[in-house]
């Protein structure tokens, strides 16, 4: 569907959407749009939703993390913005199901908007269409995809000084036990949790559980399944929401991958799970240790793709700090009923609605739309081709059969990504470009930034010689 199509049958919803938030007090909107790394980029301005839509600067699905910090790189280059085309305006156009009131500013609203070219087709860059398109290809299919996502993080105590330095690390985390499962770890901490469950609620995001995790400062949140596009968008505004109630309480959370030095405590995981439905009958039953046969054939698919899509799992240069076998990061192309060490796992229990695939590999940094879009899509393949997966893995899958390594660098999922038709022609092919320009400017900022340094290892072992 094209802008002006799209946007005629937006325009009833939007306009009852709008008299009633007017009605209810409502007069500030947050209007997002979502960037090539998952992050939400939004402006603040007195409630106002265009039915025909807004420009949209085109260079924000070309935004580096951070605003560039610490090299000073703030966008990748891109045919979408760059130097030949001028950085042009595209458009943009709100989705009337993405716009909510919060509950605890009852004067403002937030919507999230896709991109338009100025032809007014689909910007092939913007990922809510990506995730559009994966789960329009399952559905073709007879099947309804649910997501639900988990993310860890970490929270520590909000200092400025250090913060504007990027001492980081010297930050003090917020509850200092490392214990898992804890109401107790500091005073405040089931007063926020229940504050951010409050505010998810108030925009129809349900919040599954919150628990510490295993670290100093290291936490959890799982939402509740949701239609594949609901949920990427639910998981990007969670975060975005969470950060916004710690920094309210002179607290900072993060989503990095690692904050932890490799081997101590945990690292920052954003588990997929996810479940096929034809109707309200779950796709994916056949008893208990047991997958029905298009179940296999989606599990088939996702492992047959899994090393040419790992670079949407695993994005940036920190992601692979998390590799750990003895953490249950999975390492290989895997899969087992109810196996945590395995890439993918099995869940059949307690009955035949729970019955889901747990997707392990993706970081706490992860774009959900591209993770998602990639596992519907590699999933699809797999029923389209009736594909049967290797057997499953009883433990650890080292040595299991058609157990295969995956890339062990951000260089090596690029590679692999680059080289692979299916990503190509599922993701098309200015997105297979343009996200592929995306990573290499993530390797290019880090070389600059440590061919610029003396590292501690140099110090130690050669200033004595």
């Amino acid at each position: 569907m094209n802008m002006a199509e799209q946007a005629a049958a937006n325009a009833p919803q939007i306009e009852a959407l709008v008299k009633r938030l007017k009605n209810d007090g409502v007069q500030f909107l947050q209007s997002h749009v979502v960037d090539t790394n998952g992050g939400l980029r939004s402006k603040l301005s007195p409630l106002k939703v265009s039915v025909s839509g807004d420009a949209l600067n085109a260079i924000l699905y070309c935004v580096t993390y951070g605003d560039g910090e610490p090299i000073g790189d703030t966008a990748f280059p891109s045919p979408l913005a760059c130097d030949e085309n001028g950085y042009p305006n595209i458009c943009a156009l709100s989705d009337p199901s993405s716009l909510r009131q919060h509950g605890w500013q009852r004067d403002t609203a937030s919507v999230i908007s896709s991109g338009y070219m100025l032809d007014g087709t689909p910007c092939p860059m913007d990922p809510r269409h990506i995730l559009t398109a994966a789960d329009a290809r399952l559905r073709a299919l007879g099947y309804e995809a649910r997501v639900a996502l988990e993310y860890e993080f970490g929270i520590f105590f909000a200092d400025q000084d250090l913060m504007r330095e990027g001492r980081f690390s010297s930050l003090k985390p917020w509850g200092g036990t490392l214990t898992n499962y804890d109401l107790v770890r500091s005073g405040d901490y089931q007063d926020l949790v229940r504050e951010f469950m409050l505010r998810l609620e108030s925009l129809g995001i349900g919040v599954a559980s919150f628990v510490t995790e295993y670290g100093y400062g290291m936490y959890e949140f799982a939402l509740t399944p949701k239609p594949a596009l609901e949920a990427a968008d639910d998981a990007v505004r969670a975060k975005l929401h969470l950060r916004e109630l710690c920094a309210e309480r002179g607290l900072v959370a993060t989503f990095m991958t690692r904050f932890q030095p490799p081997g101590k405590h945990s690292a920052c995981g954003a588990h997929h799970h996810i479940s096929l439905w034809q109707g309200d009958k779950p796709a994916l039953a056949a008893g208990q240790g047991a997958i029905s046969a298009p179940g296999r054939q989606f599990l088939a698919g996702m492992l047959a793709h899994m090393e040419e899509t790992h670079v949407f799992f695993r994005p940036n240069i920190n992601s692979y700090r998390r590799f750990d076998r003895g953490a249950w990061s999975p390492q290989d192309v895997s899969w087992g009923y109810e196996n945590r060490m395995t890439a993918i796992r099995a869940i059949t229990t307690p009955n035949a609605g729970a019955c889901r695939f747990e997707h392990r590999l993706a970081g706490a940094d992860v774009n959900p739309y591209l993770t998602t879009a990639a596992i519907l899509h590699a999933g699809a393949d797999g029923i389209e081709r009736a594909l049967e997966p290797a057997p499953a893995c009883a433990g650890d899958p080292q040595g299991c059969e058609g157990v295969t390594p995956l890339p062990a660098d951000l260089a090596g999922s690029l590679a692999a990504f680059e080289a692979s038709a299916f990503c190509r022609d599922s993701f098309g092919p200015a997105f297979h470009s343009h996200y592929a320009a995306s990573r290499r400017n993530e390797m290019e900022a880090f070389a600059t930034w440590q061919a610029q340094r003396i590292t501690e290892f140099e110090w130690q072992r050669y200033f004595s010689c």
